[in-house]
This record gives structure tokens, C-alpha cells and sequence, in this order.
């Protein structure tokens, strides 16, 4: 009986080594480019987004987005918190585009960021630029991190 219980406690370390090892090796996830932002629609408080962005992992794992606390702003104006609508899996290995949903609460926008909000929509401009900052959380096997995310681009925008 000893011997048994003896493979086990080895087998056991066995696979915490392996597992600890493996991700020893985890590279970053980058955002490559963001390729469009589409408002999706809004309800009371809260503005839904849709972001299409090509992700790039060079992981031999699949990460999972599972939260994200992001700070928004439009050419300098600043619109507030977002949050992550449904999490998503980026592939192993994989550089593709991912349509990632956001919610916007607007309750705390200043009134005058509306009449500058509206300009801008109406202003027939094809992009914006977009400044984004705060934290990206990501899961890959047992393992739960938080990313800082600090970022300016112009965008397509697209209604």
C-alpha cells in the first residue's frame, strides 16, 4: 500500500512540475490594430459597443478574456468606464479578429460631452482618436491575471 501511495505523491509532482513549467514560458497577448467600434445600441445608463480588433497569441495555449476595467476616451473627451460584455477565447498560436462587446455607463458623463459627442457623430469624419487605459483580466488554465492596458489609436468609426 505504501508503494502506491508513494506513485501517486510522485505522480502528483510530476504534473504540478510539468504544469508550473509550461506556463513559465507565457508571452504576452498583443491587440495588434483595431479595425472598426460600432455602437450596438443603449439602454437607460449604459451604451453597448462592438470592437472588432485582431489579437495575436503566440502562446502554445488558448487564453481566455474574462474582465476588463477600461477608462474611455474620444478625442479628448472622456466618455468613462467600460465594462466586458461576454468574455471570449483567443485560439493558441493564433492572430485572428475578434468581435469583443463593451458596455459603456454614461451616468456619470458630463453634460458637456454630449453636445461634443453629437458633433462629432454628426461631423461625417471616418475615424477618431481613441485613448484607452486601465486592465484587461485573462484566464488560461487555472491561471487568472490582470494586464495593463494603455493604448491610443485612431479608429474607424462606423454607426
Amino acid at each position: 500500500m505504501k508503494n502506491n501511495s508513494s506513485n501517486v505523491a510522485l505522480m502528483i509532482v510530476f504534473i504540478l512540475a510539468t504544469f508550473f513549467t509550461s506556463c513559465s514560458g507565457f508571452e504576452e497577448v498583443e491587440l495588434s490594430s483595431i479595425q472598426s467600434v460600432k455602437m450596438a445600441g443603449m439602454t437607460g445608463n449604459k451604451v453597448d459597443f462592438v470592437v472588432n480588433a485582431e489579437i495575436y497569441n503566440p502562446n502554445s495555449f488558448g487564453v481566455s478574456v474574462v474582465g476588463a476595467d477600461l477608462n474611455i476616451q474620444v478625442e479628448g473627451i472622456d466618455l468613462g468606464s467600460t465594462s466586458l460584455g461576454d468574455s471570449f477565447k483567443i485560439d493558441k498560436k493564433s492572430k485572428e479578429v475578434h468581435e469583443i462587446q463593451f458596455s459603456l455607463n454614461i451616468s456619470k458623463l458630463p453634460l458637456s460631452a454630449i453636445p461634443k459627442l453629437l458633433s462629432l457623430a454628426s461631423s461625417g469624419r471616418s475615424d477618431v482618436k481613441v485613448k484607452v487605459d486601465g486592465n484587461i483580466k485573462g484566464r488560461a488554465f487555472l491561471i487568472t491575471k490582470k494586464f495593463p492596458v494603455a493604448e491610443e489609436e485612431r479608429v474607424p468609426l462606423k454607426f
